[in-house]
C-alpha cells in the first residue's frame, strides 16, 4: 500500500494521519454514546427508587434490543425527566439572572425584597429566600446561610446595606428576612445536634443513660416492677434481648431520648400505643419500631424534607424538642396506620413501613404542611 509506513527499527506498521483521525473520531463518538447510556441508566435508577422497582429483574439483553439496535428503547417518562432537567439547567444558568435583572428594573426591588415582602410567611417564604441566598454570587448573601443565632441581626443589616435598602423604607422586609435567617440557620444547627445524639452510644456505665432507660420502663409499665437490669422483661416493651443497650446501636442515644420524650410528654398515648403493640395478632415490637421511626425522622431531617414542616410550625429557629415532637407524631400516626392496615404478620413490617414513609413524604411536599400531634401534652 502506498500510504503504509513502517517503523525504522521494529518494522511495525504505523498508521497514516487519515487513519489516526478516523480512530479519534470513532473514540469520541463511542465516549459520547457511553455518557448518554450512563445518563439514561442513572435516570432509570432514580425512577426505580421512586416507584419501588429498584430490584425488579430486567429482561435479557436480546429481548431489549428492538430499537435501532440499542438496549435502551424510547421511554416517555425518562425523556420527560431529561427534558425537565434540561429546562432547569437552562433556567438556572441562563434565564434566571436575566429575569432577576429585568424585574429589578421594572419593580425597583431586588429578589429578596419581593420574596420577604410579598410571599406568605412560613415555608413558602423561607424556602424561596433560602434558594435566593444559595444561588447568589454575592459572598455576603451566601454567608448569611451559615450564621449563628446571635449574628442574624448583623447579617440582616449587611444584606440591606449590600442591596442598598434603606432601614426605614421597608420594615416588613427586615422583619421577615430576620425570621427566615433564624429558621434557616436553626435548621442547620438542629441537624448537627441530632447527629451528635445519634453518634453518642448508649453506655450502661453512664448513670444518666441508665436512669433514662429505667424511667422509660416506669412510665410504660407503672404497675410492674423490673426484676433486674438484665432480664427478659424488656421484651414486654418491645426490646429484642435481655439487655436493651444492644438495640440502641443504630441510632445511639437518640433512639432512647425519643422513646422517653414520647412517654414523658404523652404518657396516655404512649401506653395506648404499647397496648396495640402487644396485641396477640396485630402486635409489633414497640421499642424496636420506635427506634426504626427515629431513623425515619433522622433521614427526613438530613435530606431537608422536614424544612416545610419546621418552617410552618416553628416561628423561630427549630430546636431539639421540635424534632422530638415530630417523632411523637410519627410514633402515634404509625400505630394508627398499622392498626388500620391489619397486616397479616410482623414479617411484612418493611413493606408497611415503606408505605407509611411514602405517605409522610407526600405530606411534606405540601408547602403548608405542619405535622403535629393533635392531642393534649402532659
Amino acid at each position: 500500500m502506498g500510504d503504509e509506513m513502517q517503523h525504522p527499527i521494529c518494522g511495525r506498521r504505523r498508521r497514516s494521519q487519515e487513519e489516526g483521525h478516523l480512530l479519534r473520531c470513532k473514540f469520541i463518538t463511542l465516549r459520547s454514546c457511553r455518557c448518554r447510556c450512563l445518563l439514561r441508566k442513572a435516570i432509570i435508577f432514580q425512577e426505580q427508587r421512586k416507584t419501588g422497582d429498584l430490584f425488579r429483574v430486567t429482561p435479557p439483553l436480546a429481548q431489549n434490543v428492538s430499537w435501532r439496535g440499542t438496549s435502551n428503547p424510547p421511554n416517555p417518562i425518562r425523556d420527560k425527566e431529561m427534558f425537565r432537567r434540561f429546562l432547569k439547567y437552562i433556567y438556572t444558568s441562563l434565564l434566571r439572572a436575566w429575569l432577576k435583572w429585568l424585574l429589578r428594573k421594572t419593580t425597583g426591588t431586588c429578589e429578596l425584597q419581593r420574596i420577604c415582602s410579598g410571599d406568605k410567611p412560613g415555608a413558602t417564604m423561607t424556602r424561596k429566600a433560602e434558594y435566593s441566598l444559595q444561588s447568589s454570587k454575592n459572598k455576603v448573601l451566601r454567608g448569611a446561610l451559615e450564621t449563628s443565632k446571635e449574628n442574624v441581626a448583623k447579617h440582616v443589616d449587611q444584606i440591606m446595606k449590600e442591596k442598598e435598602i434603606k432601614p426605614h423604607s421597608d420594615h416588613l422586609f427586615k422583619a421577615n428576612l430576620y425570621i427566615c435567617l433564624l429558621q434557616i440557620s436553626g435548621y442547620n444547627r438542629l441537624y448537627f445536634c441530632v447527629e451528635d445524639l445519634r453518634m453518642e452510644a448508649f453506655n450502661s456505665d453512664n448513670p444518666k443513660h441508665e436512669a433514662m432507660l429505667l424511667k422509660l420502663w416506669d412510665l410504660l409499665m407503672p404497675t410492674v416492677k423490673l426484676e433486674s437490669r438484665v432480664t427478659k422483661q424488656w421484651g414486654d416493651i418491645g426490646f429484642q434481648g435481655d439487655d436493651p443497650k444492644t438495640d440502641f446501636r443504630g441510632m445511639g442515644l437518640l433512639g432512647l431520648i425519643n422513646l422517653l420524650f414520647f412517654s414523658e410528654n404523652y404518657t396516655a398515648e404512649s401506653r395506648q400505643v404499647l397496648s396495640h403493640a402487644n396485641h396477640p395478632k396485630l402486635g409489633y415490637s414497640y421499642a424496636i419500631v420506635g427506634i426504626n421511626l427515629t431513623e425515619m425522622a433522622y433521614s427526613l431531617l438530613k435530606s431537608g424534607a422536614l424544612k416545610p414542616h419546621f418552617y410552618n410550625s416553628v416561628p423561630g429557629p427549630p430546636e431539639l424538642k421540635d424534632f422530638h415532637q415530630f417523632y411523637c407524631y410519627l410514633a402515634y400516626e404509625f400505630d394508627k396506620f398499622w392498626v388500620a392496615e391489619e397486616p397479616e404478620s410482623i414479617m411484612h413490617f418493611n413493606q408497611y413501613r415503606e408505605k407509611f414513609h411514602n405517605i409522610v413524604k407526600t405530606h411534606l411536599q405540601d408547602p403548608d404542611v405542619s405535622l403535629t400531634l393533635n392531642v393534649a401534652c402532659n
